[in-house]
């Protein structure tokens, strides 16, 4: 029994093949990782079973929940999200002032539109975690508390900070919503076709946030693996097995 971390993502060395995607999942004995490669045949299962999948005690560092915690919600028990140097970042505490330059982006997600923080050096893989079609990075080289004061001052004008899973699936073919709220904002910035950074094809299928996954691996897309019928989401916390019925050379 594992629990999903996360979908993450990887250049090639050379930098020449586009970036892939694994899956990080926690157990009782720590951590592994799945390569999510297209063509993979695979045969999994997500439940609606949570388990905690650790805490970052430094930057880029992962440790495993002492216990592997059954949760009721979300992905981290009470001790590991008390440990987690992210925790108030996250929740947008602008007490919490992490070192670094950080930058102010905007992602056009499906026909969607949506503000973001990340650390300068991290785009454009914040965007290809998140599912992105476009980017455009509008501010950067900011420190965090000022990077998150932009951040809420533009979703106060009606930005999305958050899109949901199930609206990234389904290609966007231009990038007009996002150039349409550059114009209106009048922000100046270069747009970036993120699709053609990874190696994958466009998500297709039902989106699905549990059940059954089985075949060949054709799509990843953020958080999101596809086989041309399900685009199953792999979120953080859930618990992934086997399935109980003989499939595919598995997980």
């Amino acid at each position: 029994m594992n629990s999903i971390v996360k979908v993450q993502w990887k250049n090639s060395s050379e930098g020449c093949d586009g970036w892939k995607a694994e899956l990080l999942l926690a157990g009782p004995d720590g951590f592994e990782k799945r390569g999510l490669q297209p063509g993979r045949k695979v045969s999994f299962e997500v439940t609606d079973e949570r388990r905690c999948t650790g805490y970052a005690p430094e930057p880029g560092e992962r440790a495993p929940c002492p216990e592997f915690r059954k949760l009721e919600s979300g992905s981290q028990c009470s001790e590991c999200r008390g440990k987690d140097i992210y925790s108030d970042y996250v929740r947008g505490d602008t007490q919490t002032d992490l070192d670094g330059e950080f930058s102010v982006y905007l992602a056009q997600i499906g026909q969607r539109v949506k503000v973001g923080v990340t650390r300068s050096e991290k785009i454009p893989k914040r965007w290809i975690e998140q599912g992105a079609d476009y980017g455009a990075e509008i501010l950067s080289g900011l420190p965090s508390k000022v990077a998150l004061e932009n951040e809420h001052e533009i979703s106060s004008r009606g930005i999305n900070e958050r899109i949901r899973k199930e609206e990234k699936v389904g290609a966007s073919e231009k990038p007009e919503a996002l150039q349409k709220v550059m114009e209106e904002h009048d922000y100046e910035a270069d747009i970036v076709d993120v699709n053609s950074l990874t190696v994958y094809d466009h998500l297709s299928g039902d989106f699905a946030r549990k059940g059954l996954f089985e075949g060949e691996i054709k799509s990843v897309e953020g958080q999101i693996v596809g086989n041309g019928r399900v685009a199953l989401a792999m979120t953080s916390g859930k618990v992934l097995k086997k399935p109980d019925q003989k499939g595919l050379d598995s997980f």
